[in-house]
Formats: structure tokens, C-alpha cells, sequence
């Protein structure tokens, strides 16, 4: 197995506290992220994410702190999926009318994996952080 890091961000013209706002909506997500479909919340805090490319996993928040506005979504155990571990988490930062929002994602997958898990990573951070851009910039 082999860990897979990938961190982007950008610059927003709106506050801090909106951005945040906007971005710890757990189950909003596939309106503004491109590659996922659709977003079921469940009682128990877990959330299916249904991806464009046709698969699907069950992920859960496991810190978020609205002081330090920092939300960590990690995959939930016993899924069927090449990645043994997922952890992301968007951090907003800033004060006044501008604020930056780093995206950072961390996962444990097969060797053989590692340049296709950058690449995939890498590719749904950028549409994320398009989806903020069009938001907020737009």
C-alpha cells in the first residue's frame, strides 16, 4: 500500500465565514463538485456519494471545527474499494471580503495505484475548487 497526497487551493472574493458556510453543508456537495452525482445523508452520519463515473462509497465527517473552519471526511471501514483509507478536508481561511480554501487529500492505496489515484485526486480536487471558483468568483 502506498499513501497518496494531493493539496490545492484558492482565492475566493467572499468572506471567510460565508465560504465556511457553504463548504461544511456536507450534503451539498454534488451541487457544486462536478464528479459527484448525488449526496444521500443518513441518520447515522454517514453520506453515500454517488459519483459521475458510476461508483459510489459511504464517507462520514470525523472532525470538523467550525472555529478553525477545517471539516475531515474520512471513507467508512468494511467498503469495497481499492483505497484502504481516505481522509479529506477542506481548511477556509482569511478575513474580510477575500478568504482561501485548501483542499487536501490523503489516501492509502495499492502500489500499482498511485499514479492513477494522483491523477483521479487531483482531477476532483480541481473540479471542486472550480465549483468554489464559480460560486464565488464567478
Amino acid at each position: 500500500m502506498a499513501i497518496v497526497n494531493v493539496s490545492k487551493s484558492i482565492a475566493l472574493k467572499a468572506p471567510a465565514d460565508q465560504v465556511w458556510e457553504f463548504v461544511s453543508d456536507f450534503g451539498g456537495y454534488a451541487a457544486w463538485q462536478p464528479h459527484i452525482a448525488s449526496v444521500e445523508l443518513h441518520p447515522d452520519g454517514d453520506r453515500l456519494v454517488n459519483f459521475t463515473r458510476g461508483d459510489s462509497v459511504f464517507d462520514r465527517i470525523s472532525v470538523k471545527d467550525d472555529a478553525a473552519r477545517t471539516l475531515t471526511y474520512e471513507l467508512v471501514p468494511g467498503q469495497k474499494t481499492p483505497m484502504k483509507k481516505l481522509a479529506a478536508t477542506f481548511t477556509v481561511t482569511g478575513s474580510g471580503a477575500g478568504s482561501d480554501v485548501e483542499y487536501a487529500i490523503e489516501v492509502d492505496v495499492p502500489d500499482p495505484m498511485q499514479d492513477a489515484a494522483r491523477g483521479g485526486i487531483g482531477a476532483d480536487i480541481d473540479g471542486a475548487l472550480a465549483g468554489l471558483d464559480a460560486k464565488f468568483n464567478g
